[in-house]
């Protein structure tokens, strides 16, 4: 018998090996480990967080401007195409934060001050860069998320004036914040 659990534990340790590593990060996470640990830290400052998003796509931003223009090479082109993957994927993610804040009942209007002028500068920006078939329909859907994200900051602004005016006692409270 105590055979038997020996080659059956024997058996579970070789397959173990096989098992594929799990990596911390997803490979399609446009944050940094660093950038994820930022936002974890935040997980109950609302305001914060938000900021932090902000920080994390003018980055982007700054680095595609940078990159983008002509006579880049084939591989300036390819940075170009995934800050601006990256660039989209933060805006959605800072977009479902909001979201959730806002069904929370979070008092966010001091990050949106911050928030509205600077999404105003996102389509803007982007459209300054340079037209290149290799990141064009990259380029195109993060001016659409850019776009998006303006609109629901100043959307949201609006709203949240409106909602805390309404529910004074709710004011500068943090709600159910995202995890």
């Amino acid at each position: 018998m105590s055979r038997r659990i020996a080659c059956f534990l024997l058996f579970l340790v070789s397959a173990a090996a096989f098992i594929p590593r799990v990596h911390a990060q997803d490979p399609n996470d446009p944050l940094t480990d660093d950038e994820i640990q930022q936002i974890r830290d935040n997980k109950t400052n609302p305001n914060e967080r938000i900021k932090l998003y902000m920080q994390f796509i003018d980055q982007r931003l700054n680095a595609i401007e940078q990159l983008a223009g002509p006579g880049r090479s084939p591989d300036e082109k390819a940075q170009v195409h995934d800050k601006l993957d990256q660039f989209t994927h933060l805006c959605d993610e800072l977009q479902d934060n909001l979201d959730t804040y806002d069904s929370a009942h979070a008092d966010i209007r001091k990050s949106l001050k911050d928030l509205v002028p600077d999404t105003a500068k996102w389509p803007d920006a982007l459209k300054t860069i340079p037209t290149d078939p290799s990141y064009d329909f990259a380029r195109m859907t993060a001016l659409e998320a850019a776009k998006s994200a303006a609109d629901e900051a100043r959307q949201m602004s609006i709203s949240q004036d409106v909602y805390f005016d309404i529910h004074k006692k709710q004011r500068n409270k943090n709600g159910t914040g995202p995890s």
